[in-house]
């Protein structure tokens, strides 16, 4: 019989790609007072829906799926004790990942 996958891989064995983006805020702290610029860092995560194998993007590290319809059948696969039906093995080798990247914009 197959291990269950913990929330912990799940996690981590979707995650194709990481991107830190720049972006820059002004915030208004009175009337009287100049706005304030503030630098802030995203980082966004390109990944993989362990239900329906197509990539998304995400700002959360602890995101396994695209939507929150597949969310709930993992969840329910997870609940019968069955494993998430993606081959993340086979879904991330170099050459099916390197179109994808390319398409979302990573390096």
């Amino acid at each position: 019989m197959a291990i269950i996958l913990s929330k912990k891989d799940l996690y981590t064995s979707n995650i194709i790609g990481v991107k830190v983006e720049k972006q820059k805020r002004s915030y208004n702290q009175t009337i009287g007072d100049a706005p304030r610029i503030v630098d802030i860092r995203r980082t966004r995560y390109l990944k993989i829906c362990w239900m329906c194998g197509s990539p998304y993007e995400s700002n959360r590290v602890n995101s396994f799926a695209c939507s929150t319809r597949c969310s709930q059948n993992i969840w329910h696969h997870r609940q019968n004790g069955i494993n998430p039906p993606a081959r993340m093995d086979q879904l991330t080798k170099e050459k099916n990942v390197k179109e994808v990247k390319e398409r979302f914009g990573y390096l």
